[in-house]
């Protein structure tokens, strides 16, 4: 089932179809944790991560590059690459190149941790 959950992910992603996948697949406890030094480090909660990202998405004036590594999967566990590359109402160009761990339970992911600098 993992498989299907870390395959189902990739492909809303790669539509960019966010809120979608969180809503799907996402456990309504799930937990996101950020870097260290991101303001918003730890979310709670499938509503706490669902208002964060929509924050995020109503501030991308453009998008000019986005792409999505197949999944890693492992018995409990699934790591994707994920690079983004918009440039925000204010103007600012934000590029993340990030590794994503995401934990399954349930048939549910509770779990994404994100790597970046």
């Amino acid at each position: 089932m993992i498989n299907t959950i870390a395959n189902q992910l990739v492909t809303l992603l790669r539509q960019k179809r966010f809120l979608e996948a969180q809503e799907t697949l996402f456990a309504s406890e799930a937990v996101s944790l950020e870097p260290e030094f991101n303001k918003e480090r730890s979310t709670f909660g499938l509503e706490a991560m669902t208002t964060k990202e929509k924050r995020f998405l109503a501030n991308i004036k453009q998008w000019n590059h986005f792409e999505v590594s197949d999944p890693l999967i492992s018995k409990n566990h699934f790591i994707i690459h994920m690079i983004t590359d918009v440039i925000l109402k204010n103007n600012d160009n934000i590029h993340i190149d990030e590794i994503i761990i995401y934990e399954v339970d349930n048939n549910k992911i509770i779990k994404e941790q994100f790597f970046y600098r």
